[in-house]
Order: C-alpha cells, then structure tokens, then sequence
C-alpha cells in the first residue's frame, strides 16, 4: 500500500506506523470558552447525524394527531436512539482501525469545510423534516375525523423533544462517568476487564433498582392510593337503582357503596323497560344488572361467588340472554356493549360484572396482568357451572364480552378455539390487546390473502375480525363470508387502535399489519424503522380513546349491529334508532 508524503494532499489512507490503531475522521479545535462551536464540538458527528435522522423519522406520522407532549416524548427517545445508534458505529469504525491499523487523515481546512457542509446539511434536513411531519399530522388527523392541532404546538413539541434529548444524553454520560470511576476505583485490586465487567454490572443494577423498585414502585404506591380515593366516589349525575333487577337496588345485598365507582355507574346507567320499548316499539323487559365491587378481606372467588348470588336473588337464568361482560381497569365497561344487548333483547337479558382492580386499565395491563386473566377465568366458570345444572331446554344462551384488558382477560378464560367454540354461545370483544394468546393464534392461522388487520379464520364459519360494520358479513375485500353460524365470535378493532397493534417486537421486526397497508385509514406515509416505531405506537395509546368513534380505541356506534350479528341477527340491518338513543343517553366521566 502506498504512504503518503505529499505535504498539503488532501486525504491519504494508509498503514498507521508510527502511530498504529489511530482513526482520525474530522480532526476538530479544542473548544474554548465562548466558542459558538461548543455544544456541536462536545457531541461526536456521527452520532448528531443519527440523532437527526432519527429524530426527524420520529416526527412521521402514525395512528392518531400528536399534541406537543406526544411529539416532544417521540422525538426525544428517537433523537437519543439515533444518537446512540451512530455512537455505536463509530465505536465499532474506531475498533475495526485498531484491529487492522488503518488511519483515516483530512487536512485541518478540508475538515473545517466538510463539517460546515454537513452543518448546513443537517440544518436543511431539520426544517424540511419538521415542516414536512406538520403537514402529515394534520393529514392525520383528516383521515380520522379529528381537528389538526396548531402549528405552535408541534413547533413547540419539537423544542421540547430537543431539550428531553439534551437531559438524556447528560444523564447517560453521568452513567458512562460512575462506570469509569468504579473502574479507576477498581483497577488495584482487579484485572482491567473484570473491573470494567464489574462496573458495567454496578451501574446496570443501580440504573434498574432506581427505575423499578423505587420510581416506578412510588408512581403504582402513588398511583394506587389515588385510584382507591376515586373509586370511593360517586360519579357525577349517577343514583343507587330504584329497580330490584340490579346490584345496591332493592333487596340487593351489594350496596350502592361497595359497588366503586365504575360499578355504580354500570348499575345506574342503561336503559329501563320503557326507554327500551318507546325506542323498538315492541314490549320490554327491565333488564338485569349485577356487579360485585372489591371488598377488603374479599378475594376473586367471593367476589365472584356474590355475582351468582346476585344472579339468582335477580332471576338472571329465567332470561333469554346472559353475558359475562368483563371489565376493564377500575372495573370500567363502555355502555355501548350492553346497552346494545338490552335493546337488541328487548331487556330479555342479563349482564354479569365483578370489579378485580383499583387501577386505570393502562397501569393495570403493565404491572398486573395475571389478576385480570383470572378473575374472568374464576367469574366465567362459576356462571357456566349453574348455566350447565339447568335443563338444556331452560338454560339462557350463555355469552362473553369486554373491551381492552376486559377482553384481554375474557380470552385467556378459553385454552383455545375450540375450547372457545364448545363453552359459549357468542363472544363481542373489541380492541383486544395483540398480546392474548386467542388472539394471536387465530391471526396467525388465518387464510392465506387476507390481511391482519381483518384475518379469515375458517371462512368466517363462527369467528370473524371486524374492522367495520360490513365486515361482520363480508372479508376485508369485501367478499361475503356466507352465514355466520353459532356460536358467533366477533373481534371489533379498528386499523387506528394503537392498544391492538402495539407489541413488544416492534422494537426489531416489522409487523404484517404495517407491510400490508391494508386499511385507507393508516396513512401510506408511515414507516417501521427499529424501535422508532415501537415508540410511536406506545405514544399514540394516551390519545387513543380522545378520536372520534370508530377510530383509535374508542368502539361505539358500530357495537350495535355488530352485538346484533352475535346474536343472530341481521348485522346490516337498520339500527338507528338504537344507535340514536344509545349515544343520548351515554356518558362518559
């Protein structure tokens, strides 16, 4: 290989003898108080080029309009992993010189000129990135029926993302300085790589002791002391029952007080025998209610053992229909599921609800998901075993319901499909969370052609996705499934619902849903790119239940015709009038 010689070249690539392992990219002045070139001088190039890159790729859209904080949390954690990402491959570049003995030279004033080029470069990149992602979010935000936020709020989220990027790459040098430190402390008494071994091990277990056991565990201390306060509130506008066919009314030994605060609201919302009958027009029944809150010293099985006593101090196995509707946090049910059993019954139904946690669903699909699992599994079971003592010929079609952790929870009652199919009559779940086991296993199964977001399983026969309406009797593409037989299993979950789409292996894989670009309302301009994407999601769940229905997680109107194809009815029907009185009547606190 040939040595450079000539004074003044302009690059030379060559053997590093006199001074080996050596690799100099962009030689720069040491920086001085005052100098305009400080901050840009302390951060490496590569890794301020992985930060802008990143950065402006989490600026792209995804599901659902971002306000300022969303756009600042996005940007800050793509800026950071950009940043990392081209730390990363200097290092390695670094380590892949030392290992053969390459020396890379730029003359001081040719340096100077590169780096002003890429200055202005990266520059022009952040005002065309960041203009460019206002215009995709309110395109967005068209898609979905939402109202696009100001330019002021995005520019200001850019800000903000800018200075959460600052704080952490201050606190992760703070980190890279205690593990030096610990080495230098070290270093006497132990072999150079143990002590950085060690070290390393030191800070990891310091970084995760403080971020779970005391952050994190202080934020659910915090978080739970909170929720119980709540619960012992009576939400705005809501009265015990004056019926006896629901939980604290009369005769009901769960008190209006025990029932929490999402309870109190499940027994005293929902329509009555009259509103039923002036809405269809037909006679009615007053339907049934009954919900058992969480009582200290009172487990799942108690809890669920007061649900069938109040299942039969109520008559509830005399009715046509009986649905376990499982709740999700707080014990929350949206009053679209069963106000639309009760209209399509004519009130010749009963719904059937425990409480199992304090906790906002968010918080306690994180940190306690077995609990949710096994109170529908106990509450399932205990209402299926006095369905099945009853004559075949008096015994009410026996169904299952929930939305978010509430299905979540309902599907891990069942071992699988068929398990599924044998033990229900029906099942209505929306927004299922992508981590139940029934769920994966039915998409992953699905018929060849047909796209995640709306997969076939057995041609529609008993189980169908549904990502609107017309989908309960044709496939994504509109092909008709024929007739749905019983039992009659429906998944409602939109394209936009981030809690659906969300999963752990975004961080590294791109998922079908997103290489399919199935559904219109995913904007083709969104990307997957490692970990980027996995954030975007993750932000998007706090605004997903602030959308117009039918988008993000919020399942409403849709619920009625699609309740009604469960229970074998005609899912394209006219409901109207159903629909009407259901949204007068709903409130949400």
């Amino acid at each position: 290989m040939q040595q450079a010689t000539e004074r003044g070249g302009s690059s030379a690539v060559t053997p590093a003898r006199a001074r080996p392992g050596r690799l100099i990219t962009l030689p720069r002045p040491r920086p001085r108080p005052g100098d305009g070139r400080l901050v840009a001088a302390r951060l490496p190039w590569p890794g301020l080029v992985g930060a802008v890159i990143l950065g402006l790729a989490a600026l792209s859209p995804s599901f659902i309009p971002r306000p300022w904080w969303v756009s600042a949390f996005t940007l800050g954690l793509g800026m950071t992993f950009g940043y990392a990402l081209g730390s990363l491959l200097t290092a390695l570049a670094r380590a892949f010189a030392r290992a053969t003995g390459l020396m890379v030279q730029m003359r001081a004033g040719a340096a100077r000129i590169v780096g002003r080029l890429l200055l202005v470069a990266l520059g022009i990149g952040v005002i065309e990135g960041v203009r460019r992602g206002i215009l995709l979010q309110d395109d967005i935000a068209r898609r979905i029926g939402a109202e696009p936020f100001p330019v002021t709020d995005h520019l200001f989220g850019v800000v903000a993302g800018t200075v959460l990027f600052s704080v952490l790459i201050l606190c992760f040098r703070a980190l890279r300085g205690l593990w030096r430190l610990l080495g230098r402390l070290s270093r006497p008494f132990l072999p150079g790589l143990v002590s950085g071994a060690i070290s390393l091990v030191i800070v990891v277990w310091l970084v995760v002791f403080v971020s779970n056991d005391v952050l994190f565990a202080r934020f659910v201390e915090s978080a739970t002391r909170k929720a119980v306060q709540v619960n012992a509130e009576t939400p705005p506008g809501r009265h015990p029952p004056k019926e006896a066919t629901r939980s604290g009314g009369p005769g009901s030994p769960e008190t209006w007080d025990s029932l929490g605060r999402q309870g109190q609201a499940v027994v005293a919302d929902g329509p009555r025998r009259a509103r039923i009958a002036q809405v269809t027009g037909r006679p009615a029944k007053d339907p049934i209610r009954v919900y058992a809150g969480m009582h200290s010293g009172r487990g799942l099985e108690q809890t669920a053992d007061a649900v069938v006593a109040e299942l039969y101090r109520t008559d509830a196995f005399d009715r046509s229909v009986l649905v376990v509707m499982m709740p999700a946090g707080e014990g929350w049910i949206p009053e679209w599921h069963p106000s639309s059993v009760e209209f399509l019954t004519g009130g010749d139904s009963a719904i059937a609800s425990m409480q199992y946690t304090y906790l906002p669903s968010a918080l306690a699909y994180i940190t306690d998901k077995v609990t949710a699992e096994r109170a529908a599994t106990v509450l399932f079971e205990k209402v299926e075993a006095e369905v099945r003592r009853l004559p075949a010929d008096r015994r009410p079609e026996l169904y299952i319901g929930g939305e978010s952790l509430g299905a979540y929870g309902g599907q891990a009652v069942f071992r699988d499909k068929a398990d599924l199919l044998a033990r229900v009559d029906g099942a209505m779940w929306t927004g299922t969370p992508r981590s139940s086991r029934m769920w994966e296993e039915l998409t992953s199964h699905r018929r060849p052609g047909s796209p995640e977001v709306a997969p076939v399983v057995d041609d529609g026969r008993h189980i169908r996705f549904i990502t609107e309406r017309q989908n309960a009797v044709n496939d994504f593409y509109g092909r008709p499934l024929g007739p749905w037989r019983s039992p009659r299993i429906g998944f409602a979950q939109n394209p936009t619902d981030p809690i659906v789409w969300w999963s752990w292996d975004l961080m590294w894989r791109e998922p079908d849903w997103l290489r399919e670009r199935a559904s219109p309302k995913v904007t083709s301009e969104m990307r997957w790119l490692p970990f980027v994407t996995f954030a975007q999601i993750a932000s998007d769940m706090p605004r997903s239940v602030r959308v117009p229905g039918g988008e993000g997680h919020r399942y409403q109107e849709d619920l009625v015709p699609l309740w009604a194809g469960v229970l074998g009815q005609d899912p394209m029907a006219d409901y109207t009038a159903i629909q009407k009185a259901i949204r007068a009547d709903y409130r949400i606190f």
